[in-house]
């Protein structure tokens, strides 16, 4: 008795100990800091400037994401205003009225906030080296790998609904089954409160564009998924899964608007993309060419945390590796007892107003040390004015530095003690009037900081260089880790760029060319590896450059447009002038990868991301240039070139064996597998010929047989063996030529 009464005395303790914590005011991120420490003073209503904001009934809201607890008080969300959005396991994304902000912050069960920061873009051979070309030919295949019945998600800004791209191959089936325009007022979908939703192709067309300040999702949605259609010969525009449904998300307003694109605003578009995959079900593979360089960089941010909860079998999210292979952007410094300091020069982008310099630095630290920040002007070798220390807590310090030009230098520290991943953090807003150089200096006695420079301004990111300008005590950044915080998460497939075309005839005839060796990895590609060591890229794929769809209503593509120069293809249809152009990026190398994995999916509904790895890892290209990689891959190729045709024929074979007494093997494919007993069989003949099929047990008892006569060319039968007990079973499919035996699970 005693014994038990003890037992329920810890558990009554337990218990009150996980009330008492869940009932904790919530842990705010360093950005979320910094955005009530500007706040403070002016009107609870006032937009802060980088922050994600939308405007839902013409009321203003924050996107954000929490992390909640078990006992999170969701009538208390209600009663503010707060709309919930994506629920990622215990990550979610919410909407905050701007007014209701400090009462939200303190609302009980909720664990941690982080307010979003805003993202970036990352901006025909294409077919041919990644051997896209024989997959969709279906050579040796048992039907050509065109992504049919694959949904391809596109999430980004610059869309063109009514290209002809967007319709299949012959223009008599339009393809976009659903568009969210999150940044435009108008009947938002299920489950979310902003935007608008159009789910009629006939209203998708009437439409026609999210944003007219850009071609980026025109051009991206084009290489993973368009059709090149036109009215003349465009079949060299062709994307990778040219017969694959596409569901597009708008993430950018008008340039008149103040809205931005956020992390939360990407978990909200892929939940919106498998959610209807699964209404119709089919798998989905997602598409982002966004993304930053601020965030920690080891796959524990919120946006990693909900990826992974979303992602699994038959949900695939592609990312582009990010555009900073060559920006001094990353140090990372290690602290021992006798070497407690590291400094570098903090400068700035020069597409920015000289006249006032504005950037951030993200600081992260180890699990159990502390470190210290201070900031300087140098003119020379003299300090012109400095900060104090200042060290890692739940704190905001805003300092005015003035410089020897009489200006200032406005300096906001944000720390955060351990933060959701156990690690120190700090964000630095620099905002320089001052002709001075600005040296920041990190101090601790062990462990290690990694710091990342960048600044967003919607919808572009521009980067200056941590560097140190000649004084021989301070240090220079490196182009490591530089794969962008969404990148490194564990789910991603994230994807290199490298260079397969130089030339190229624009449509005036002038023939213009890149400098760059074909083959080689892109120079602007960012590299790996990620904070905690895991290899990243995972993939390379063709992004330097390619020649895909943009917008018709984009007028800088037009005669006399900034970007005329980069079309080599207008065709008229109607009276509307549909153009394509060349563009390079890992922006074009992620829907090169994200296609290419539609076809995948299309032989395998049920693919995992570390499935769809292992794949790409196995198949990859290797040659001169990637030299010869580690079982691992590196950090600039991760395991090498992407190989579509080489990867559909591991596939097939992985769980095939084969007796044929032709000289080709024999083309027959299983899908979905594994199954619940109904599957698909697809085969491919030159002439009319009878099948047997015949399903077995692993002990070789007959549980099925099936006769098909088949005609030249490709074949599809659907099977359904009822009934069918969890476990591994044979197919065989036995023609005059020989038979293939194929490996089946059912679940």
């Amino acid at each position: 008795m005693k014994r038990i009464f003890i037992i329920i005395a810890l558990a009554i303790a337990c218990s009150a100990t996980a009330n008492a914590q869940d009932n904790e005011k919530p842990r705010l991120s360093a950005f979320t800091r910094q955005y009530m420490s500007a706040r403070k003073g002016s009107n609870e209503k006032a937009m802060v400037p980088q922050y994600v904001y939308k405007r839902i009934n013409n009321r203003v809201y924050l996107s954000a994401f929490i992390k909640v607890g078990p006992s999170v008080d969701e009538a208390a969300l209600t009663d503010l205003g707060v709309y919930v959005g994506t629920r990622a396991g215990s990550v979610w994304t919410v909407q905050v009225p701007v007014e209701k902000v400090g009462q939200f912050i303190t609302v009980a069960g909720i664990k941690y906030i982080e307010l979003d920061a805003a993202i970036k873009p990352y901006l025909d051979t294409a077919r041919v080296v990644t051997r896209a070309d024989s997959a969709h030919a279906g050579i040796y295949l048992s039907a050509p790998a065109t992504g049919k019945n694959v949904v391809v998600g596109i999430i980004d800004a610059g869309f063109d609904f009514t290209h002809p791209t967007m319709y299949d191959t012959t223009h008599s089936q339009y393809r976009i089954k659903k568009v969210w325009n999150q940044k435009t007022s108008g009947t938002p979908p299920s489950g979310f409160a902003y935007g608008s939703e159009y789910t009629d192709s006939n209203a998708i067309r009437a439409r026609g564009y999210d944003t007219a300040i850009t071609s980026h999702g025109s051009h991206v949605a084009g290489i993973a998924a368009g059709s090149g259609d036109g009215s003349t010969n465009t079949r060299g525009f062709r994307g990778m899964a040219p017969e694959s449904d596409m569901v597009i998300v708008g993430i950018m307003p008008a340039p008149e608007q103040w809205a931005a694109a956020g992390e939360s605003d990407i978990i909200d578009g892929m939940s919106y993309i498998y959610n209807y995959a699964a209404s119709v079900g089919k798998p989905a593979v997602v598409n982002l060419s966004w993304g930053s360089t601020i965030g920690p960089h080891d796959g524990l941010s919120l946006f990693s945390q909900a990826c992974d909860a979303l992602t699994g079998p038959g949900k695939i999210f592609v990312c582009a590796a990010g555009n900073n292979g060559t920006d001094l952007v990353h140090l990372k410094k290690v602290f021992t007892t006798t070497d407690t300091t590291v400094s570098t020069f903090v400068t700035f982008s020069s597409e920015l107003d000289t006249a006032s310099k504005q950037t951030w630095v993200d600081i992260w630290g180890d699990t159990g040390s502390v470190f210290c920040l201070n900031v300087k002007l140098y003119q020379s070798t003299t300090v012109v004015d400095s900060t104090v220390f200042l060290c890692v807590a739940d704190t905001t310090r805003t300092f005015y530095l003035i410089g020897s030009n009489s200006d200032t230098c406005f300096v906001t520290m944000t720390m955060a003690a351990p933060d959701y991943n156990g690690k120190p953090h700090a964000i630095l807003y620099l905002h320089s009037r001052v002709h001075d150089n600005v040296c920041l200096t990190a101090r601790s006695s062990g462990g290690t900081v990694n710091m990342w420079e960048g600044y967003v301004i919607p919808p572009h990111g521009y980067y200056g260089y941590l560097k140190s300008l000649g004084y021989s005590w301070a240090r220079s950044g490196d182009v490591n880790m530089t794969v962008s915080d969404i990148g490194c998460t564990r789910s991603a497939i994230t994807t290199a760029a490298y260079t397969s075309k130089l030339y190229f005839t624009n449509i005036d005839g002038t023939l213009l060319h890149y400098t760059g060796t074909p083959g080689v990895i892109a120079s602007f590609s960012s590299r790996g590896p990620t904070e905690d060591g895991r290899i990243k890229p995972d993939i390379s794929a063709p992004g330097f450059a390619l020649a895909s769809a943009i917008s018709s209503y984009d007028t800088s593509y037009g005669p006399g447009g900034t970007n005329y120069i980069s079309v080599v293809k207008a065709d008229t249809i109607g009276s509307t002038i549909y153009r394509y152009a060349m563009a390079a990026g890992t922006s074009m190398a992620s829907p090169c990868a994200a296609g290419i994995i539609a076809m995948m999916l299309q032989m395998d509904p049920t693919l995992t991301p570390d499935g769809v790895r292992d794949i790409l890892a196995n198949t990859a290209i290797t040659d001169t240039y990637t030299g010869t990689l580690p079982a691992a891959g590196n950090s600039t190729w991760g395991h090498g070139k992407i190989n579509a045709y080489k990867a559909l024929r591991y596939m097939a074979g992985t769980l095939s064996v084969e007796n044929t007494l032709a000289a080709d093997p024999l083309s027959c494919m299983l899908y979905p597998n594994p199954n619940k007993g109904s599957f698909t069989i697809d085969y491919k003949s030159d002439v009319s010929e009878p099948l047997t099929i015949q399903v077995t047990d692993i002990t070789g008892k007959l549980v099925a047989v099936e006769y098909w006569l088949v005609n030249p060319g490709g074949n599809s039968r659907r099977i359904d063996i009822a009934g069918l007990s969890k476990g591994v079973y044979l197919v065989k499919v036995s023609s005059l030529k020989g038979y293939k035996v194929m490996k089946m699970s059912v679940n």
